[in-house]
């Protein structure tokens, strides 16, 4: 076989091209076992990649080296919360062949020509090009989901830039989002307002453990200051009903201000739930434990918000939002695999919706199928393409940068890049030494008397 047609076999066979990152879609993580996860990752994952297709086509949209995602499809105002969501979703969606950095990129763009003397995006532009804000104010759910795309970016892609980045706003976040105890800000222009009016789902204690290690003389501030006064806000308002809802408003000591879970506090579960999934946080998961005795006696079919949280009193809304943020608080106890299954279904059966509510189907969706792994301490090894079925067939298995090599009898093993050159060709021997080779994918080719095995492994 000539070279270019081997190359092309080898691409197609396998779904490796140029476009190749380090943790391509769909990862289908388990998470160590922190959650319970949907019981048929796969299918799920392909239903995912589908409603993606429809938001990039329907949200994206892009002028020259920026782009924004857009408010609803057709609509000129662009939203903070909407680039932390894009950038987000283009390091999850990325794979084999197709990579989003490109996307990922001027979406970090449009952030960057819209920041403010703070260094933080003004929360609405119209057109791609003027701020809809009188007072050129941030928001910090934006700005958080942002930040944390950019260390998963790094960890995606490979650009130190992305880490450099992604320090400087957390540093400008810290400076003008949050006080000096801990609670955050709604936004960096809320001037005496910010710190007694709170909005516990702009926090996120899954990214408190990032944030200190990209951030490092700051370390102690978030995962210690910060992630335990944000976390005492989310346990008051959880606490004070027994819906376990948080709500959208409260003051600084969580006490409700309406009462309601909608569409501010719709990113609650989602957060939480992420903690527990990437760092088994248990105050995180007794979150979710409590809004999943709710979530579990109302049919996915019948679920609508707003919810009262008081009296768990239903609302008229039945979309993604609230269907699948509050599915998220599920993956808490196993006792609700059959229905947080139940709940992905009527997900799926909603169809292609309106920006708000499918970039949160999205969201919650990459987390609930193990789509949304923490890259940060996601483990580099071996991904299968398929056991072979040859009795005593050859196998492989990666232990920090040596592939060792089980076979009956002598094997030549191959190592092939992502174009399809070989890097790493030896015989005879168990072990293969694989330091020299940059991060990322290859093909291993083992061939033995009895079999020829192929296996991808991805090297950090």
């Amino acid at each position: 076989m000539g070279y270019k047609v081997w190359a092309a076999s080898l691409a197609l066979a396998f779904g490796l091209s140029q476009a190749t990152v380090n943790f391509p879609f769909p990862q289908m993580s388990d998470y160590g076992g922190n959650a319970t996860l949907l019981s048929d990752k796969a299918a799920a994952s392909e239903q995912l990649k589908k409603q993606f297709l429809y938001w990039k086509q329907a949200m994206y949209n892009e002028s020259g080296d920026i782009a924004g995602i857009r408010s609803d499809p057709g609509s000129d105002a662009y939203f903070s919360e909407g680039v932390g969501y894009g950038m987000l979703l283009m390091v999850y969606f990325s794979d084999n062949t197709t990579s989003y950095q490109a996307e990922f990129d001027k979406i970090w763009n449009f952030y960057k020509k819209f920041q403010n003397e703070n260094g933080l995006m003004i929360w609405k532009i119209g057109n791609l090009s003027e701020s809809w804000d009188a007072g050129n104010g941030a928001a910090l759910d934006g700005d958080i989901d942002a930040a944390a795309a950019l260390v998963m970016a790094y960890y995606q892609f490979g650009d130190e830039k992305y880490k450099e980045d992604a320090k400087k706003l957390i540093q400008a976040m810290k400076k003008s989002e949050f006080e000096s105890n801990g609670l955050h800000m709604p936004g960096d222009k809320w001037g005496d307002a910010a710190y007694n009016r709170k909005n516990p789902g702009y926090f996120d204690p899954a990214y408190m453990p990032l944030f200190a290690a990209v951030d490092e003389e700051n370390a102690e501030f978030w995962s210690k200051t910060a992630y335990d006064a944000n976390m005492k806000l989310y346990e008051s308002s959880s606490d004070e009903v027994s819906t376990g809802l948080v709500d959208d408003w409260t003051d600084k000591n969580g006490k409700s201000e309406d009462d309601y879970y909608s569409y501010d506090a719709s990113r609650a579960p989602w957060r939480n739930a992420k903690a527990v999934c990437w760092h088994g946080d248990q105050r995180a998961l007794a979150i979710d434990k409590k809004m999943a005795e709710f979530v579990s006696k109302v049919n996915a079919s019948d679920m609508k918000g707003p919810v009262i949280r008081s009296s768990g009193s239903l609302g008229n809304d039945h979309n993604s939002t609230f269907v699948t943020s509050l599915m998220t608080a599920l993956i808490s106890d196993a006792k609700y695999q059959s229905k947080l299954d139940e709940y992905w279904k009527e997900a799926v059966a909603l169809g292609d919706e309106n920006y708000f509510n499918q970039s949160l189907k999205l969201l919650n969706g990459l987390l609930v199928s193990g789509n949304m792994p923490n890259l940060m301490n996601a483990n580099s090894g071996m991904t299968g393409i398929a056991k072979s079925k040859v009795a005593n067939a050859p196998a492989v298995s990666l232990q920090g940068r040596t592939l060792q090599v089980r076979t009956d009898g002598a094997a030549r093993v191959d190592v092939f890049n992502v174009a399809g050159h070989a890097v790493k060709t030896q015989a005879g021997s168990q072990a293969m030494d694989l330091q020299g080779l940059p991060a990322g994918v290859y093909m291993v080719r083992i061939q033995a008397k009895n079999a020829t095995v192929m296996q991808k492994i991805r090297l950090q």
